[in-house]
């Protein structure tokens, strides 16, 4: 669960948000400030996560506010003014949300949040463990080239060899780092740091040619594109 807050000055705008919170599973909002001075010694005393955050408020600005905070924190702005969006971006927010906003777009936002939390946690270990059989073995995440499902099975392909676990397809992909695998069909998940081309819809890794469907090939060529200097 994300523990979040809200700061406007405007009650009409924290109602919205309040709103829009109540409809994602994962948001928990533990308080709601139109006294921006009041939101600061919350955050500095109670365990928050998430900040979403207005710009445009008396006395002191979003942007100022952001950075009187004493913990590591999650910035989504909130504004009805455009011309903020760079400075916003530069203070590292995960998101900026013009007014009026839905909630789809409320909710997209809310969850590059969850994605960030989830590669922050799991970018911390360098090496996770699987069963095979009766043991538990060390898998390193550098290591894996990709990895091929077949049923409830599924086999990590690693420099070092072939391990074979019971798990499906979808249980493996969630537990993998976003930043370093990609999904490009659904029986075949790619480590991007091993793939030597892409060719004519398929990707080449270790003399292995793997086809990349036309579910996952729009965004596989996102997050290729991504990484294009």
């Amino acid at each position: 669960m994300i523990k979040c807050i809200a700061v406007d000055d405007e009650p009409m705008a924290l109602e919205v948000i309040r709103n829009h919170i109540s409809r994602v599973d994962f948001l928990l909002l533990e308080e709601t400030f139109t006294d921006p001075y009041k939101a600061i010694s919350y955050v500095n005393e109670h365990e928050v996560d998430l900040v979403f955050l207005d710009i445009s408020m008396p006395g002191i600005n979003g942007m100022q506010l952001s950075t009187c905070f004493t913990r590591q924190l999650y910035l989504i702005f909130t504004t009805a003014h455009s011309e903020y969006a760079l400075a916003s971006y530069e203070l590292k927010a995960v998101d900026y949300l013009l007014k009026p906003f839905d909630f789809p777009r409320f909710l997209a936002a809310a969850n590059k949040v969850k994605e960030r939390m989830s590669e922050t946690v799991k970018s911390a270990a360098e090496f996770f463990f699987v069963n095979t059989g009766n043991q538990r073995q060390r898998i390193f995440y550098k290591e894996i080239t990709h990895i091929k499902g077949d049923g409830n099975y599924v086999t990590y392909y690693t420099a070092k060899g072939k391990i074979l676990v019971r798990a499906s397809m979808s249980e493996t992909a969630v537990q993998l780092p976003a930043s370093m695998f990609v999904q490009i069909h659904r029986s075949t998940i790619v480590a991007l740091q091993w793939i030597e081309k892409i060719e004519d819809q398929h990707v080449y890794i270790e003399k292995e040619r793997l086809p990349v469907s036309a579910t996952y090939r729009d965004k596989f060529m996102e997050v290729v594109n991504s990484l294009q200097k």
